[in-house]
Formats: structure tokens, sequence, C-alpha cells
């Protein structure tokens, strides 16, 4: 009798469980899933491989099955696991807070029931934030680290990535001009929240209000989670072998992100991937093969830049009403006079001087005298490097977006230019996100928004 009961029970269980086809080489497990309610499926292919890895999909409908092409090879050489995570693919679905803290909980009982060892860990979207905290949170489960187009780690109101773009629109002015079209992921996902312009951590707090404004729908409430999520805890806890993977034409979650993660984390290296956008595991998944095999045999990964200190100036550089006029090398003095686009990289400028433009400053050195930046109605976006100077910034109304980068104000780090004839200073707007400052008034890495005026400097 108890043979016929256990049976009946588990032909009932079997009956629950959506009818999905295993992908080619892989099993599929049914678990309770206790943190945020629910069964989720569980993929797992090349049982008894000593090495082992665990693939954190993006949101979307097909959950581990975005990974199908990297696992019928990835089976060949390690055991691979693979979960359909909660609110997504076959997984069960609710109106409950999925978050990165709780989906890092949720892979813990997974891995812990199908690996028991260390293993690589690959995060794709929205789980590369995921993967982050997961790293961060049981450093000796990971043995490597790979994160693809991941969203954001920049503050909320960053222009940097298109989700994050669509947020800064319904709650503060953007940093830069957002008149290129926003993803049709990002429109879903905020959508009800530029209408309404509430607290996002209040609503991702209440069933009720993730009900109203994110209608309950998985999709939303782990998007808006993971482009809210603070980081700055958890990144310097990831000192395991580290790879960004990004698609170079992503509009989905810039490269930029990719960029600051590269000078943020102790130990990883950024890979560009030409023509592609989001989803490198379809869109190119032999270049991709190219970049993980490699890695995950070796640690191998491309080079780091390396920036000397500034060296004897060579000269003056103008740009004069150009669009995506390109500066590198050494100057002793860049003058950019209503210009767009205009793009300073590897460069070291004594003085920079930015008049109506906007420019995007990438891994430079810039200052060593009174100014090192001086903005006046202009948007600056700079990553990595560093400005400095008696006064590092002097801005006048001017949006400065600054990331992963230093800022040493031996009197003040941002200041605005004084006004004219007795006029008061026009204000500036500066978002820092893991930007290192240091100045008399302010010490330590920043994320925050700041708006700088006569009375408030940085």
């Amino acid at each position: 009798m108890g043979r016929v009961a256990a049976a009946l029970l588990l032909m009932a269980w079997s009956a629950l469980a959506p009818a999905i086809e295993p992908m080619p080489g892989a099993a599929i497990h049914w678990v309770d899933e206790p943190v945020l309610g629910g069964r989720i499926a569980v993929h797992e292919a090349g049982v008894g491989h000593a090495r082992a890895i665990l693939l954190i999909h993006g949101i979307g409908e097909g959950g581990a099955r975005d990974f199908r092409q990297q696992i019928a090879w990835l089976r060949e050489s390690y055991h691979v696991v693979a979960p359909d995570l909660p609110g997504f693919g076959a997984s069960d679905k609710a109106n409950v807070l999925y978050s990165p803290a709780n989906y890092a909980d949720a892979l813990k009982r997974v891995a812990d029931r199908f690996v028991g060892r260390p293993f690589a860990l690959v995060g794709h979207s929205m789980d590369g934030i995921v993967a982050m905290r997961y790293a961060a949170a049981y450093p000796q489960d990971v043995e490597q680290l790979v994160v693809m187009d991941a969203p954001s780690v920049l503050h909320p109101v960053s222009s940097a990535s298109q989700f994050i773009a669509s947020l800064g629109m319904a709650f503060i002015p953007p940093i830069v001009d957002p008149s290129h079209e926003i993803a049709n992921l990002a429109r879903r996902l905020l959508g009800s929240l530029a209408r309404a312009r509430p607290d996002p951590q209040i609503i991702l707090a209440s069933p009720e209000l993730r009900q109203r404004f994110l209608a309950g729908d998985p999709v939303r409430i782990a998007g808006l989670a993971a482009v809210t999520e603070d980081l700055r805890d958890a990144l310097p806890r990831l000192r395991m072998p580290t790879l960004l993977v990004w698609g170079a034409d992503d509009d989905i979650a810039s490269p930029r992100v990719g960029r600051v993660l590269e000078r943020t984390l102790p130990d990883a290296r950024l890979q560009l991937l030409e023509d592609v956008r989001h989803t490198p595991m379809s869109e190119a998944p032999t270049r991709l093969r190219g970049l993980l095999e490699p890695f995950l045999a070796s640690g191998a990964r491309p080079s780091a830049v390396r920036l000397g200190p500034i060296g004897e100036p060579r000269g003056e550089g103008r740009c004069y009403g150009e669009r995506g006029r390109v500066f590198e090398g050494e100057y002793d003095r860049l003058t950019i006079e209503g210009c767009s686009r205009a793009i300073v990289r590897y460069a070291r400028v004594r003085e920079l001087r930015v008049l109506d433009s906007s420019v995007e400053l990438q891994d430079s050195v810039v200052g060593g005298g009174a100014v090192g930046l001086y903005a006046r109605n202009s948007t600056v976006v700079a990553t990595g490097g560093r400005i400095e100077g008696d006064v590092a910034i002097l801005a006048n109304a001017s949006r400065l977006d600054l990331a992963a980068l230093e800022i040493v104000g031996r009197e003040a780090a941002i200041r605005v230019e004084p006004g004219e004839a007795g006029s008061p200073p026009l204000p500036s707007l500066a978002v820092l996100s893991l930007a290192r400052v240091r100045s008399p008034r302010t010490s330590g890495e920043q994320l925050q928004v700041y708006s700088i005026t006569g009375e408030t400097p940085l």
C-alpha cells in the first residue's frame, strides 16, 4: 500500500510539472525552492566531470535555454548546472521580491545540492548582478566569475544604460541627451514608473505596490531590483579571476558598465565583442566560446589598460564645431568648443576646456595645475583615469557623469565658476558612480548625485 501511495503521489507531482523538452544531453530536475517559494527547473549536463560551472540566465522567458549553445560544448568537459531562476523559464512565477540577494540565497541551495564544490559562475544581463552578489556572499564557492552585459553598477541617475536612462528621465533630468530609442525591454520594465514617479525601493518592498506599479510581473520586479542594486559592499570582495564580456553595440546594458567594472574589481578584464548587442550567447556563440574556453581552462584574460603619470606637454589641441572628433596622446591644453560627441581617450592633458560641447573622457589623466577640467554649458561623461588640480573641475551650467575615476582637488574637487558682474554662479549637476574623491571637503568612494552651487562645492 505504501508503494502504491508513493507511486500515485509521484504521478500527481509529475502531472503538475510543466511539460518541457530537455535540452540535448541535459536532464531536468524539479526542486522545491523555499527562499522565493514554488518549484524551479534545474537543467544538468556533463555529470561526472571534475570541474563544474553554474550558468544563470538574464531576463526572458527562455530561462536557462538562453545558454543551450554553450551547454552543448561545455558538457563535454564540465559538470553544467543551469537553473531556470524563480519567475522565469519553466519555474514557478509569483509576485515576490526577485532581488539579487534573494536570488543568491536561492542559488546557494541549488549549488549545494547539485555541485557541492567550488565552480565557475557565469551570469548574463540581470543575472550578471546576481552573479556578483552571489560571489561576494559565498566567495568560497566561486573559482572563476564571468559577467556578461550586466545592466548597471552605476548610480541610478547615470545615463550609462538604457534601463537607467529611462528611469532617469522619469525622476530627474537625464545626464545626456536620451533622444536615441529606448530599448523595448526598458520601456516595458519602467513605463508605469515613469508615469507615477515612486521610489523604486518602496515599490519593491511591498506586494501591493509591486502589483500596482509592476503588475506583479517577475520580469519587471527582477529587472527593477537588479538595476537599483547597490553593489559597493560586494565589489571589493570579488577577488576571484573575472572575465567581463560585453557586446560593443549593446543598447540595453552599455559597455561603459563593463569598463567601470574592469577598473573597480580587483582581478577583472573586459572583452568587447564587435557588432554584438545584448546577447552574445546567441549573436556570437563561436566568438564567445573563444573567450570562455581559455578563461575557464587557465584564467587567461585580455591585458589591462595601464596609465602612467602626466608626461611633458607636447602642445595644444583644438576642436571647433565638429562631431565625433577623437583625441589621444599628450597635450598642454586641449580646447573643445561647439563640438558634439567628442572623445578624449588614453590621453594626458594638463588643461582640458570643454565649451558648449558633449565629450566622453576615457582612461585619461587630466590636470596638474590650477584647474584640470573646465566645463561650460557642456556634458562630460568620464570613465576611468584621473582629474586633478587646485580645483580639479571648474563647472558652469554643466552636467558631469563621472565613474570609476579619481578626482583630486587640493582646494576643491568640483566648484562652479563665479558669476559675472555680481550675478550668481550657474549651478552644475554631478553624478558620481564609484568615483574616488579627495578634497578638503570630501574623501572616499562616492555613489551620489550632487548639485554644485556657489555655496556647495565638493
